[in-house]
């Protein structure tokens, strides 16, 4: 027996002959394990990448010996008895929670402020990590990045807001604060966050 003739072939039509055409053999387990890998990467292809960063979650203490100050156009202001700030943050699928402590000397208790962003960049309400206030943000993962976006509106002053949250390339948590008022040029302020575990 011819063993060529004894494998398997596939046809194809000429669709207007009904006739086949180039009949092309195949060997049985090297066509699946082609059909295999092909398969594989059409899977790995349509599955899409995760956006969030998982280096996010843990607890982290801010490092004020790099953080700008709070206050807008004064990024080297000494920040004198400054609170103590902790966040721990949870990844919840695709979203994000932070929780976070401040302590500060003449605190009779932490300040906690639990804020949950839902990063499908749609509007909707969370707390400002700062003062603990109702805000309506939009949240978003770009780029292993997470971006934050809210206007703060007071009695004589509205700004808008825009947070990015990115780990850096030494580990750290890094927080670029971009503010832009009505008629004002762009505040842009930074706060580092080391590991808790590696603060003294």
């Amino acid at each position: 027996m011819n063993p060529i003739a004894s494998r398997p072939s596939i046809a194809f039509n000429d669709s207007r002959s009904r006739n086949p055409v180039h009949p092309v053999r195949v060997n049985g387990p090297a066509f699946a394990g082609i059909l295999g890998s092909v398969l594989a990467a059409a899977v790995l292809a349509a599955a899409p990448a995760a956006a969030q960063d998982e280096r996010f979650a843990g607890t982290w203490q801010k490092d004020y010996s790099r953080s700008d100050a709070p206050w807008p156009g004064r990024h080297d202001r000494p920040q004198v008895n400054a609170a103590d700030i902790e966040i721990e943050i949870r990844l919840e699928g695709e979203d994000i929670a932070l929780i976070q402590t401040s302590r500060r000397r003449g605190w009779p208790s932490p300040r906690v402020v639990d804020v949950t962003y839902i990063t499908n960049n749609k509007p909707h309400a969370a707390r400002d990590l700062g003062s603990g206030s109702m805000l309506e943000v939009r949240a978003r993962w770009r780029k292993k990045k997470l971006n934050v976006s809210y206007t703060v509106k007071l009695p004589e002053f509205e700004a808008d807001v825009q947070q990015i949250w990115e780990i850096t390339k030494d580990g750290d948590l890094l927080q670029t604060i971009f503010g832009r008022g009505a008629a004002g040029r762009p505040d842009i302020r930074k706060n580092y966050y080391v590991p808790a575990t590696v603060v003294q």
